[in-house]
């Protein structure tokens, strides 16, 4: 059974390639998750972190490591997008015109008001006032939660963090670790490089 401290040990260089070339590094991930790398990432960050203090280390051979652990989570996540698209479906036109956005809108504006409005009322010392305008907030707040917009949006993010996760807990197959050509993946060999690996045999990858 591992010690404690041979167990951070593990977890903070995990990611951390100790020879061969870069091809070699990635072969070795074959199989495991996207999630297991960003746990891995997470864990040397804040390792990195209280080591250092908030921003880690400006310079030397950790931070070259993160660096290079940053750039490697970079390129195998590279697809999250697909998955969750940065313009979410609830966030077109289409979708809100089927759905009464206007009203939703509308309904989130005077909740907005009244709250100002159940503020004020708090700083006059007028509890009375106070406790009308917190039962019309209740009344818009339970419109919003069974709002078309609310319920279809909540569907949707659903979706998304299942297929979110599936993406994430699917081993990686050695083709999705070749160099696919991308701008991301010229950003992990140059921060491999810097780690002291030879970038000839990282180039012919």
């Amino acid at each position: 059974m591992k010690s404690f401290s041979v167990y951070i040990e593990d977890r903070t260089t995990a990611l951390v390639p100790t020879g061969g070339n870069l091809e070699d590094f990635l072969r070795s991930l074959e199989g495991k998750t996207i999630k297991g790398i960003l746990d891995d990432s997470s864990f040397m960050s804040l390792y990195q972190m209280n080591k250092h203090g908030i921003g880690g280390q400006r310079e030397g051979s950790d931070k070259d490591a993160m660096d290079f652990v940053n750039k490697l989570v970079r390129f195998v996540n590279r697809d999250i997008f697909k998955h969750r698209p940065k313009e979410r479906e609830y966030e077109t036109e289409e979708f809100k015109k089927e759905n009464d956005y206007e009203s939703y809108s509308k309904a989130r504006s005077q909740k907005a008001r009244l709250g100002m409005d159940r503020i004020k009322a708090r700083r006059a010392g007028d509890d009375e006032f106070h406790q009308e305008l917190q039962g019309k907030i209740d009344k818009v707040d339970e419109f919003l939660s069974d709002h078309p917009y609310i319920r279809g949006l909540r569907m949707i993010e659903k979706e998304y963090d299942k297929a979110v996760e599936d993406y994430h807990n699917t081993p990686l197959k050695a083709d999705f670790l070749k160099d696919d050509g991308s701008e991301r993946y010229d950003e992990l060999v140059d921060a491999f490089t810097k780690l002291g690996g030879q970038s000839d045999s990282v180039i012919d990858v």
